[in-house]
């Protein structure tokens, strides 16, 4: 049974409000794309082992994905944790493609181009079992009983192509590719039988972890090095990609196209919400959205049921979307 969705990451969502928001002609933008197409790569390979997942018993598991934990002063994350009775499984997901190879001797993972140089990535199966010993961690802090920690690395991508240095390496048994995972799951079943807690623990556990989930929020900023200076504000029209909307009469007018929407100045708050603040004033909101009237502006933010802080001249609007 799943107990915590999988989302859209935060890092995807803040990277296209970043490129519907910088000129065309921004010296990072083509840096921006190339890290945007890597995350949803990413997402997507997290995506596809649901059609995996899907076969298992739901009474067998609670699955939980996409987890941002605190250990410390730092924060890890778990792409899919599944939780029973007899041992827990951590997941790490990879959706890389190509010649691969698992350098046993000094742990390193590398993909191997047609040309024949070598690429280095972070090397995930000592990414997995950090988590591994994080979680541990965290359990022990929480008094729950000791259980089992299983992990794996799971290759989505079709294409991708394993190879070890070691035949008898760890890696054999701890890296596979996305159709051996239900085997592999049956597999430390059959191994791991006995069980260490109870259902009415294994629920609580769930819910602490889900309790102590921090959301990410990337300082983009920082990463691209660019200035809020360069967030074009305005509201778009989804029809012909321009920022030239107006307000008249109630709606959304095109000046290009002459396209007409209620409600294209929600996803420019979004974009707000991502790139600049969570909250926003009145007149911050006129400034953005380009509109003059202060009662005009009271109305859009008093219609979209916002929740708000401050009294009614220093009223600030909480920026929360259901995305």
């Amino acid at each position: 049974m799943i107990v915590f969705k999988r989302e859209v990451p935060m890092m995807i969502k803040l990277l296209e409000a970043l490129l519907r928001r910088i000129p065309q002609n921004h010296s990072k933008r083509s840096e921006i794309e190339v890290e945007l197409s890597k995350y949803r790569a990413g997402f997507k390979g997290e995506q596809s082992l649901d059609y995996y997942l899907d076969f298992l018993p739901e009474q067998d598991f609670l699955i939980l994905h996409g987890l941002r934990l605190p250990f410390k002063d730092y924060h890890f994350q778990i792409d899919t944790l599944m939780l029973s009775r007899s041992f827990f499984l951590l997941i790490e997901v990879k959706n890389i493609g190509g010649n691969l190879l698992f350098e046993d001797t000094y742990k390193q993972f590398l993909r191997i181009l047609d040309n024949g140089e070598k690429e280095v990535y972070k090397e995930p199966v000592q990414q997995v079992k950090m988590q591994q010993f994080q979680l541990s961690y965290l359990l022990n802090e929480w008094k729950f009983p000791s259980i089992p920690i299983e992990h794996l690395v799971v290759f989505a991508n079709p294409k991708a192509i394993l190879q070890t240095s070691n035949p008898s390496s760890e890696y054999t048994k701890k890296v596979i590719t996305s159709p051996g995972l239900l085997d592999k799951i049956n597999e430390i079943k059959t191994r791991r039988k006995e069980e260490y807690i109870t259902g009415k623990d294994l629920r609580k556990i769930a819910r602490n972890l889900i309790k102590k989930h921090v959301p990410a929020k990337p300082d983009i900023y920082h990463k691209f090095e660019i200035s809020p200076s360069d967030i074009k504000p305005g509201v778009f029209c989804s029809n012909c990609d321009t920022t030239c909307m107006r307000r008249k009469s109630g709606r959304w007018i095109c000046t290009e196209c002459k396209s007409s929407s209620l409600h294209a100045h929600i996803e420019a708050l979004e974009d707000y919400s991502f790139l600049i603040s969570s909250k926003i004033t009145n007149r911050q909101a006129r400034e953005y959205l380009h509109i003059s009237s202060r009662t005009t502006m009271h109305r859009i933010l008093k219609e979209m049921n916002l929740k708000h802080t401050g009294s009614k001249k220093n009223r600030a609007y909480v920026l929360e979307f259901d995305l």
